[in-house]
């Protein structure tokens, strides 16, 4: 599926290419396809290699200094990637096939095999909690309540202004929502109104119970919602929940780390290749090949373990 974006990024197959910023146009549209298909499958893990990749590609353009628009065509198949896997994880929480928040003590409870989630993935799984829901412009504030015309608009908009980065996007995305509407005679809703004037609770009206050690759900029960709204408006607000966290143990996903590590490294390779050991800088060059040559151990060890691991 992704055997043309990796293409992208190998410098023996670039240098054959007579337009390289075009190859990577016309690869990213190809990758925008088989997106599509992906999220429509559920193929979780494909969508996030794409990202992965997508990623490593438009690292690459800058690099190379391939053009605007051979970066910007990559920078979208990243933007595109990363609301695949929100959009994905959601409808498998839907599901029942990814674990949502506290399903694990659901299934302690239960005290049997019914209803057992332990084994399923978990959004951690495709994504970090910091891409998923990193200082109010994470993943989900790319696909929660965001319609598929809110998104095409809000990348368009972004792309005109040739600024694909999540956080612009995500701009973009709040900008098309209407403000909420002012109150009776013209005033807008009390700070702490929970009346269909505002809309919603208020921002500070649930912070204010989060910070008193109140889960989503006590917070929900106590202005009659559910803790799944609580908690996509904390999210959309950047409100912290604690309690939510309590005892919430993350296991690392190897595949993934791996995965991406190998992306990244493939990147630095591209990238070492166009410097010249001649013009460092004699001061600073011990302390960085210092620096490398502890990576470089760290890496070897991990990739003999590998090897050792691999039937």
């Amino acid at each position: 599926m992704t055997a043309s974006l990796a293409l992208a990024v190998d410098p023996v197959a670039m240098e054959r290419v007579i337009d390289p910023g075009g190859f990577v146009v016309r690869v990213c549209e190809q990758a925008k396809a088989l997106l599509e298909e992906a999220l429509e499958r559920g193929q979780l893990e494909q969508i996030a290699e794409v990202k992965s990749q997508a990623e490593a590609v438009r690292v690459y353009t800058v690099q190379r200094q391939l053009g605007r628009d051979a970066q910007l065509a990559a920078a979208e198949i990243v933007r595109r990637a990363e609301r695949g896997i929100g959009v994905a994880i959601r409808r498998g929480q839907a599901a029942g096939q990814i674990r949502r928040r506290g399903d694990h003590g659901s299934a302690r409870m239960a005290g049997n095999g019914d209803g057992n989630t332990i084994s399923k993935p978990g959004p951690g799984d495709f994504a970090s909690a910091v891409e998923l829901r990193g200082n109010g412009a994470g993943i989900y504030h790319l696909t929660d309540g965001v319609s598929d015309e809110d998104f095409e608009q809000a990348v368009a908009a972004a792309k005109a202004e040739q600024d694909l980065s999540r956080a612009n996007i995500v701009r973009k995305i709040r900008q098309r929502r209407s403000p909420a509407p002012p109150g009776p005679g013209g005033q807008a809703p009390a700070a702490d109104s929970t009346s269909a004037v505002a809309g919603q609770p208020s921002r500070d009206l649930i912070a204010r119970h989060a910070a008193a050690g109140m889960s989503s759900r006590q917070i929900g029960d106590r202005l009659g919602i559910g803790g799944h709204e609580v908690r996509q408006i904390a999210r959309e607000q950047g409100i912290a929940i604690p309690a939510d966290m309590v005892g919430r143990t993350r296991r690392p996903d190897t595949n993934r780390i791996v995965r991406e590590t190998a992306h990244a490294l493939e990147g630095l390779a591209i990238s070492v290749q166009l410097a010249d050991p001649a013009d460092l800088d004699p001061a600073e060059a011990a302390e960085w090949a210092a620096s490398l040559a502890r990576s470089i151990r760290v890496l070897s060890q991990f990739l003999a373990q590998m090897r050792k691991a691999i039937p």
